[in-house]
């Protein structure tokens, strides 16, 4: 298997951090969104559908704007099982730094859940920027991904963590990261997408 200790080290960081979150699962309720919403109830579905629709703009994106300076070595069977195990905890590592900036939100008395939502997104933000340009750009087989790519991102993840704080709906944005990492490492690794580069 092709996949680089380095990733095996993160996983298991996330891996705790998953950990944590169960630990405390009872406490999550009231950090969230006041006013829950199940998957009945209605908003679900257009979020649902605007959350798919925000992450595949984001891997189409990456796609056809991201150039590729080195190959990958991965086979279709590292591809698999990084995006199933990648999609799934880094999502919870996300999940949790959101959790934490909405907790802060909560020791600073703030009352508005929408400046709940803002701190907890901001923590994730930070989190997220920061692995990404520390961690996965020395990890990644070598490319240039274009300046706009940010923009869809964030977008991307603004829907993400919405779905989870207004929804509890984690298993959809679990699923949503595990796509757009098979898309997205599938484009740096193997030659799928190359006809269709605009760079």
């Amino acid at each position: 298997m092709a996949i680089e200790i380095q990733i095996w080290l993160y996983w298991l960081v996330c891996l705790l951090a998953a950990v944590l979150l169960m630990v405390t699962r009872q406490k999550i309720p009231g950090l969230l969104s006041p006013q829950l919403e199940t998957t009945e109830q209605s908003g679900y579905l257009r979020s649902v559908l605007l959350g798919w629709a925000f992450t595949g703009l984001a891997a189409i994106n990456y796609i056809l704007l991201t150039h590729k300076e080195t190959p990958g070595t991965y086979q279709l069977t590292d591809l698999g099982v990084f995006s199933l195990v990648n999609g799934t905890l880094e999502q919870l590592m996300f999940v949790f730094w959101f959790l934490l900036g909405c907790w802060l939100g909560k020791q600073l008395n703030v009352q508005s859940p929408w400046k709940i939502f803002g701190l907890g997104f901001l923590s994730y933000s930070l989190y997220s920027g920061a692995i990404h340009a520390l961690f996965w750009v020395n990890v990644l087989p070598k490319h240039q991904p274009a300046l706009i790519m940010p923009v869809f991102l964030l977008i991307m993840s603004l829907g993400w963590m919405w779905l989870f704080w207004r929804y509890r709906a984690l298993g959809s944005i679990i699923t949503m990261h595990i796509m757009i990492d098979f898309l997205t490492l599938g484009h740096l690794h193997f030659p799928w997408f190359e006809s269709y580069q605009f760079v």
